[in-house]
């Protein structure tokens, strides 16, 4: 599940996102249970997707002024869900669309 997370990840950073939205996609090293992040900075806002091996998953949005977290989740994914729906709160929250 973790290689369907980074080849999704890797299409949300790679289509515009908005003015001065950026998005970047790291992989871990060799570990137990290795991950794969989805980094979004925009002008007033960080986000983070870190998604493990596992299946298990967090989210955080944070206000870059006010250092405020505007957004906090995790959980596990569900296999046959589109994570585009998993994390529509997510992108809701940081006001940014992905479709």
């Amino acid at each position: 599940m973790l290689n369907n997370f980074i080849d999704w990840a890797q299409q949300i950073a790679d289509r515009p996102l908005g003015n001065g939205v950026k998005a970047r996609v790291t992989e871990s090293e060799v570990s137990d249970n290795p991950s794969a992040r989805l980094d979004i900075d925009a002008p007033t806002t960080v986000a983070r997707i870190t998604c493990w091996g596992n299946g298990d998953y967090n989210t955080e949005v944070i206000d870059l002024e006010t250092e405020q977290t505007l957004f906090s989740n995790h959980g596990t994914l569900q296999e046959g869900k589109p994570f585009s729906e998993q994390f529509a709160a997510f992108f809701k929250s940081l006001g940014v669309a992905t479709a």
